[in-house]
């Protein structure tokens, strides 16, 4: 294959991932007419079009998809550090630091604030801001792998010296007492659990003390307090061994399921694949 400069390489990956001109364009922060100039120019060194014109965009050739390897490999080379952005929810995050950095010696694992927008989300593992992203699940896109990454029920957590609560939880429980809620902005967290609804009474009538993005500064507060709270089922027992608590099945009526999902950039998933996340957790339905 003939020299192709890597801003070339970049031009055909970003074409072939958003499937037109236009959407590549304002994706790279360049103007359409610079991917038509580069477009030319790599038709003058391959001697042939890497892409075909269709009524819904441009279709990309054998050669095309030759270059995006390409452009992968020249990207796999340069993140060969041992370096991993991660944007997460805390509780999360505090078990892959646990795990990658007692498996990995020399790894750093930069975790960032996650964002409350999906299209940022996906914007960032697109330019590769941040190499793992876990959490609600983001529109589909080609070049990001997207995997459900936990599925678990949701339980109630009370201290272990709660005044009321003893054997089993009811919704009398649920409706007298006072919670604690994770969440991060309207929706955030609430999109992840399936059936949650805030308008249902419920859920709009509950007495809500306190609000966190934060699920271990939230889990303190409840082993101190009176307060209830509402988790995935999966992170009890963790918070039992660092807290004094108790967990209780939810009654019926609120029975929900929780899922999160691990999302990465294509060009990272040998990578990420080394790491064995899904062994910090068993992600299969309860």
């Amino acid at each position: 294959m003939k020299e192709i400069s890597l801003k070339k390489l970049k031009v055909v990956n970003t074409l072939i991932e958003c499937g037109s001109a236009a959407k590549a364009a304002k994706v790279l922060g360049i103007s359409p007419s610079a991917i038509s100039y580069t477009l030319k120019q790599l038709t003058a060194q391959l001697d042939v079009s890497p892409f075909i014109r269709k009524n819904n965009g441009l279709k990309p050739n054998e050669h095309a998809l030759a270059l995006q390897e390409k452009y992968r490999e020249i990207m796999a080379l340069n993140t060969t550090r041992k370096k991993f952005i991660i944007s997460t929810y805390s509780l999360i995050e505090f078990y892959l630091a646990d795990y990658i950095n007692s498996m990995i010696d020399g790894t750093l694992l930069h975790f960032i604030t996650m964002d409350t927008c999906e299209n940022e989300r996906l914007r960032k593992l697109q330019h590769r801001e941040v190499d793992i992203d876990i959490g609600g699940r983001l529109p589909k896109d080609v070049s990001i792998v997207s995997k459900r990454y936990l599925y678990s029920k949701m339980c109630i957590m009370a201290s272990n010296n709660h005044p009321t609560i003893n054997e089993t939880f009811t919704l009398d429980d649920w409706q007298t007492n006072k919670h604690l809620r994770w969440q991060r902005d309207s929706g955030s967290i609430s999109s992840m659990v399936n059936n949650m609804d805030f308008q249902t009474p419920l859920f709009r009538e509950r007495e809500i003390s306190w609000e966190s993005p934060n699920l271990l500064t939230l889990a303190y507060l409840c082993s101190s307090s009176d307060n209830i709270i509402m988790i995935p089922e999966v992170f009890v027992e963790s918070l039992k061994g660092m807290f004094p608590l108790k967990s209780f099945r939810s009654p019926e009526a609120l029975d929900m399921k929780f899922e999160c999902y691990i999302h990465y950039h294509r060009a990272l998933e040998n990578k990420v694949n080394s790491l064995d996340l899904h062994n910090i957790f068993d992600p299969k339905p309860r």
